[in-house]
């Protein structure tokens, strides 16, 4: 909806992760390119056969979009309903914007709310600051409020901070009373993981602690989507997030010019990294399957290196997030840069949930648990045995030119 924001967050990859693209295209989505997304996405849904097509409002800050210039883009998506075909909204905010009209909007149309906070507000402040550095805790609550008051459910969308203890963390949403949480972890792939803050706890760790305190809350007021989803994936349920499993990831993004691309994050692999030929105003929506980067993501979960074929739980993790297997040396034929704190995560949930299973249900079944070790031991005798699949190429075709020094 827009592609500026009204506050800086350190580690937000469409500002500040080396993707300038943003400083080229409109600052709102214009009501023509709205127009014809609708009517393209009703013959698409209508060719496929779906029932429900969803909408996510999206940024930058969708917020910074002016009330009218909103209410005309949600009424162009009324010739898909007239067709019996759902439409459902949600809007992810970082909650500044937020006052009683907007409200009574969202209600009006039933738009589901993200708000974008990371914790207490000396965790939240350190990274989530506005143009001039300064803090957004104080004023993301004081939105949080008038949401509350309003009678509107909210989740959060959370961004990994090792550097905040996981305890504190979870106790910090419990006091503001939300109804759920997701925790991202911090968008990093191999070219830039140097970026970041040293660690004195690893991201396996964190997650592990963050998870045990809520695993075994008595008093459990809000869930935590990434446990719901891995616990889901190791019953056996499949999940589809695009982050976590091996079904295909059904995302794509409208840019505010009307461009037809992959998943946003991917921006962090580089500047213009998602640009292609591929517009709403001129293509037709089917016409992304010409695009090998919106190939690749789609089938993230089914395209894996080896050492993810080798994986004993290489079903659950689906190789983890596309973004994150990214390197300028290899393009995405790598695995997730965090595979290791993937490993270690999963194994202990598995664990936990089987501890929690009845005895005799386990025994019947022939469960077994599988430490962090033994699965590493399982990847190395397994990976000479993995042919290499024909996929590879298309992963290693998004590697960068090494660039030769320029001799005088």
């Amino acid at each position: 909806m827009a592609s500026r924001c009204n506050i800086n967050c350190t580690y937000c990859y469409m500002y500040n992760l080396g993707d300038l693209s943003y400083k080229s295209q409109p600052k709102f989505i214009a009501d023509s390119t709205t127009r014809n997304f609708a009517k393209k996405m009703l013959l698409h849904a209508k060719k496929h056969n779906l029932k429900t097509v969803s909408i996510i409002i999206h940024g930058g800050e969708p917020l910074l979009m002016s009330k009218a210039n909103m209410q005309n883009f949600i009424n162009h998506f009324d010739i898909i309903k007239e067709e019996n075909i759902g439409v459902r909204f949600a809007l992810q905010t970082n909650g500044i914007l937020v006052d009683d009209e907007w409200c009574d909007f969202f209600k009006l149309h039933h738009i589901g709310i993200g708000v974008s906070l990371d914790g207490n507000k000396e965790i939240n402040d350190r990274s989530r600051v506005d143009k001039s550095g300064n803090g957004t805790y104080d004023s993301v609550i004081r939105g949080i409020d008038i949401l509350r008051k309003n009678n509107i459910t909210h989740g959060i969308l959370s961004v990994l901070n090792v550097e905040a203890d996981p305890v504190d963390y979870y106790e910090s949403f419990k006091e503001i009373n939300i109804a759920s949480l997701d925790v991202l972890l911090l968008e990093m792939n191999y070219d830039n993981k140097h970026l970041y803050y040293p660690q004195n706890i690893t991201v396996a760790e964190w997650y592990i602690s963050l998870f045990d305190r809520w695993y075994n809350d008595k008093d459990r007021k809000f869930s935590i989507r990434i446990f719901n989803v891995l616990i889901k994936e190791i019953l056996g349920q499949e999940q589809g997030i695009d982050a976590l499993g091996v079904a295909e990831n059904n995302v794509l993004v409208l840019e505010t010019d009307g461009g037809l691309e992959a998943v946003d994050v991917l921006k962090m692999c580089g500047d213009s990294f998602t640009k292609n030929d591929l517009n709403i105003n001129s293509n037709d929506i089917d016409e992304i399957a010409g695009s090998d980067l919106i190939d690749v993501y789609y089938n993230s979960g089914r395209y894996l290196p080896e050492k993810c074929l080798a994986c004993p739980v290489g079903d659950i993790c689906g190789g983890g997030y596309l973004p994150h297997r990214y390197s300028a040396e290899k393009g995405f034929n790598n695995p997730s840069v965090y595979c290791n704190d993937l490993l270690k995560i999963i194994t202990h949930i598995q664990n936990t949930v089987i501890d929690a299973m009845p005895e005799q249900f386990i025994k019947d079944t022939g469960l077994e648990k599988l430490t962090y070790e033994e699965a590493l031991k399982i990847i190395d005798d397994n990976l000479s045995l993995v042919v290499r699949p024909e996929y590879i190429d298309k992963l290693e075709s998004f590697k960068k030119m090494k660039r030769l020094p320029v001799l005088n």
